[in-house]
């Protein structure tokens, strides 16, 4: 089998249907119940650079995810977290209660058929898992899949001692189509060639890639102990990427900007009492630079007159080729 073409990553058409028919369509981790702490709402934008729809998470009996606009006349109703008991528009005073239930407007006395179901807050798809907070505008994209395997592959992880690190977590805009990132990620062959300090961790004699509906996982041995897990990287289609360690997790946004250019949230969350390692040869820092290094040389690549696509290697690239199936 072949790779996709060069054409894919560099004509405009193909990046709008991606934004379109899979982003639109996919789940995007957001937050974690614990950094909400006592916000009772929390705005955000659904990928900002692209689709920037604007959403609120609401959290009263029960956490929901709404539309941010003002069902009267569009204004964004909330442009910063708080601890507000219900959410009241700034521009003419209309106001909803943490369910997204229309509650009160001044001026509309009289006006008859009012209020309607339209005149509640639109209410959008929302998925906990081990208190990460995922949306959607739609769910048309099936993780549960992807969610469960994690669960079972990992069933004695700590989940409940994972806390949020901002000193640690990072975020990087790079010039390359967000698809080659991923596919980067998505195959341990680079590993000898690009990242000498992970190769001398991990034993790629023993690397397993393991495809499973809309995700992959890519479990890696300790190369000093090959009964123990180094690391269990695991991938959500189209963009979400969760990395066990024996510190913690490390998670990957993938966010498309335009076909040149994404960025990269990266959120660390150490086990209570860990801290994620920073000054070793293997670090995420460290790691994270070389592969920014290597994929900004195969965005300049594909560009070249004489390259159109490649072949996949059976052996080390099957990740790859089941990101490009979908």
């Amino acid at each position: 089998a072949q790779t996709m073409p060069s054409y894919f990553y560099q004509q405009q058409i193909f990046f709008d249907l991606t934004i379109k028919k899979i982003f639109n369509n996919s789940w995007q981790f957001i937050i974690d119940k614990k950094s909400l702490q006592n916000n009772k709402i929390f705005p955000f934008y659904f990928l900002k650079d692209s689709i920037n729809e604007p959403l609120l998470i609401s959290k009263n009996k029960e956490i929901k995810c709404f539309s941010n606009v003002c069902t009267h006349r569009a204004n964004i109703l909330c442009n910063h977290p708080s601890n507000k008991k219900t959410i009241k528009c700034n521009y003419h005073g209309r106001i909803f209660d943490l369910d997204g239930v229309f509650k009160f407007m001044p001026g509309f006395e009289g006006v008859k058929n009012f209020p309607t179901q339209n005149d509640n807050l639109k209410e959008t798809k929302i998925k906990i898992w081990n208190d990460f907070i995922f949306c959607s505008i739609n769910g048309k994209i099936k993780i549960d899949s992807a969610i469960n395997k994690i669960s079972n592959e990992l069933q004695n992880y700590p989940f409940d001692r994972l806390t949020f690190d901002s000193d640690s977590s990072n975020e990087y805009v790079i010039d390359v189509h967000w698809a080659i990132y991923c596919e980067n990620y998505l195959e341990g062959f680079h590993v000898p060639y690009v990242h000498k300090g992970l190769n001398d961790d991990i034993d790629l004699n023993l690397y397993e890639t393991i495809l499973f509906n809309n995700g992959v996982l890519q479990r890696a041995k300790d190369k000093n102990n090959n009964k123990k897990i180094y690391a269990h990287y695991f991938w959500i289609f189209p963009n979400l990427m969760f990395n066990f360690y024996e510190w913690g997790l490390s998670i990957n946004v993938i966010e498309p900007i335009n076909k040149n250019k994404t960025k990269i949230k990266f959120f660390s969350y150490p086990i209570n009492g860990c801290k994620q390692p920073n000054k070793s040869n293997a670090s995420l820092e460290r790691v994270e630079r070389e592969d920014q290094k290597i994929v900004s040389q195969v965005q300049k690549g594909l560009k070249s007159q004489f390259y159109s696509r490649g072949r996949y290697s059976v052996a080390h690239e099957r990740g790859i080729h089941y990101f490009h199936q979908l």
